[in-house]
């Protein structure tokens, strides 16, 4: 464990110098191991945003979230936790680090690193061959490679999206595709299942989390690619690499650091837009809502319940607004407006 804590507490006082030195937020982000055989906790590189100085560690089970937490009291503004089913001790792993930062009074914050990582992704392809491919991404013949549950969140994202994937018949013999805690079926136009002899030109390889080891490699070793992308790390074979690469496709590995920033810039949007602008009140005896709460027929809703400073409408009871207001409801808005 001592070279954890080192590695660690280098994290931290980087973490503590970026803070001081930008006044931005600081962000803990606890990961989770996606192999069950990993349990040593791992500390990637600090990355500084445009609003917030971001940490990561890694881990595999609970034993080393007392030291993490402690070390980052008085340094770390909000823990977010990564709260996807990827172990038999996920639940475990999400409950302890809740506990423990909250005892310490941090804000806590959770977020799915699969779906984060996957619409990163995405975007970097689509970013990549907008830019670089002369056509547009639906005409894109793409062949997914990977059965896991990673591969399966891509898959549906695309799916989702209208743009149509391939996969090996042979890695799929049928549309049961795997989740955490099962398999799903899915059956989709956009899913097109084809031999590995038949992927002779295609415009992109995507592999997801299938580690250099696969057997399909081989078998897809004379197929001619112009984008290959790594959705994870090392998912693809040095001699795969260079073959591909003499055959003229480009080679990247997804990176997620815009959608990281992204997700955090989101979750502090929430919990300031929750914590200060959601809510139900009155003034004058006239109830008033903002921040997405469900009013009642005939409140008032603002910018701001708790420092109103501009009316948006008269709540209709389902989330709209009134367009045929009463007399009551006229009234009501005429006091308000005066009050604020």
């Amino acid at each position: 464990m001592t070279d954890f804590k080192d590695s660690f507490k280098q994290m931290i006082h980087e973490m503590d110098r970026l803070v001081t030195l930008t006044n931005k937020r600081s962000v803990l982000i606890l990961l989770q191991h996606t192999h069950a055989e990993d349990t040593f906790p791992r500390v990637p590189s600090v990355r500084e945003s445009i609003t917030n100085i971001i940490g990561f560690v890694a881990l595999g089970d609970e034993q080393y979230l007392p030291y993490i937490i402690e070390e980052s009291v008085g340094i770390v503004d909000t823990v977010m936790i990564d709260m996807d089913n990827k172990r038999s001790n996920s639940r475990q792993l999400c409950l302890k680090a809740q506990q423990l930062a909250q005892s310490k009074g941090m804000t806590v914050a959770y977020y799915s690193d699969y779906a984060t990582w996957i619409s990163s992704a995405i975007a970097f392809m689509m970013e990549i061959e907008r830019k670089d491919l002369d056509k547009n991404v639906f005409e894109c013949t793409r062949l997914l490679i990977g059965r896991n549950p990673l591969a399966t969140q891509m898959v549906l994202e695309l799916i989702n999206k209208g743009i149509d994937v391939s996969l090996l018949r042979e890695e799929y013999p049928s549309p049961q595709f795997p989740i955490t805690c099962g398999t799903i079926t899915i059956d989709s136009e956009h899913i097109h299942f084809v031999d590995s002899t038949s992927c002779v030109d295609l415009d992109v390889l995507i592999g997801c989390e299938i580690q250099h080891t696969s057997p399909w490699l081989h078998q897809l070793s004379a197929s001619r690619f112009k984008f290959i992308y790594d959705i994870g790390t090392q998912n693809f074979s040095q001699p795969f690499i260079d073959t591909q690469r003499d055959n003229g496709a480009s080679i990247y590995r997804s990176d997620d650091r815009a959608g990281i920033s992204g997700i955090v810039v989101n979750l502090m949007e929430t919990a300031q837009l929750i914590s200060s602008r959601l809510g139900r009140t009155s003034i004058g005896g006239i109830p008033i809502v903002s921040g997405g709460y469900v009013g009642l027929p005939g409140d008032i809703v603002v910018d701001n319940y708790l420092d109103a400073h501009s009316i948006l409408g008269v709540a209709n009871g389902d989330g709209s607004f009134k367009k045929d207001l009463t007399t009551a409801d006229t009234i009501n808005l005429q006091r308000i407006n005066k009050i604020i």
